[in-house]
């Protein structure tokens, strides 16, 4: 019989099989965890934990771990035939300085029923691949919705196949992610020009 310490993950303790620590572990960004033979030796390394620098996810008032920060929202915008324009926006800072925004609509059909949370969605998609191109590892995400965090690590089951190819991407991308939850419409600066962004994107303005 083994014993699986899980000391960073959904829930952190010791379990005694091993589909219950996979559910602890599985898509979980950083996730630490190890099988022993014995409780006490699996004990031991959670008790370990503690020498451990922790990342703590922090309010939008505090300064986030990293010096990159990334704003992003969606929008969508129902017409008269029915169809849905769909939008995404995006702001990255470095150390309090803009470096990069971008805006587009380039929603797939499969995701349109999502309306503005798929615009949110692409914008993290297409942050994370400016961050890559640019080998940037860790960031701060500001974002307004909370399934954006909440499928991404795991907290929320991603049933559809939009949300469940963001998972897995951003699970794969490798980086270090800092979620920080805005509340949206509410004087954030950076919110606010997302927020346009990606109203333009949806119309399709340059």
């Amino acid at each position: 019989m083994k014993f699986y310490a899980v000391r960073r993950g959904r829930t952190i303790g010791v379990f005694d099989n091993w589909d219950a620590c996979r559910k602890q572990v599985f898509k979980f960004p950083g996730a630490e965890y190890k099988a022993f033979p014995t409780r006490d030796e699996a004990v031991t390394f959670l008790s370990s934990a503690a020498s451990i620098p922790k990342k703590t996810k922090k309010s939008p008032e505090t300064t986030p771990d990293s010096s990159t920060e990334i704003w992003v929202d969606g929008s969508c915008f129902p017409q008269k035939d029915g169809s849905l324009c769909i939008g995404w926006g995006l702001l990255v800072k470095q150390n309090g300085e803009e470096v990069y925004r971008a805006k587009g609509n380039d929603i797939p059909p499969e995701a349109t029923n999502h309306r503005n949370v798929a615009g949110e969605i692409f914008g993290i998609l297409k942050a994370l691949e400016w961050c890559q191109a640019q080998g940037i590892g860790e960031v701060a995400i500001y974002f307004d919705y909370q399934g954006l965090e909440s499928w991404a690590t795991g907290a929320w089951r991603a049933k559809l196949p939009f949300t469940q190819a963001y998972t897995q991407t951003v699970s794969e991308s490798g980086m270090t992610i800092q979620w920080i939850k805005v509340k949206a419409h509410s004087g954030n600066p950076e919110n606010d020009i997302v927020d346009q962004l990606a109203k333009e994107g949806a119309m399709g303005r340059t």
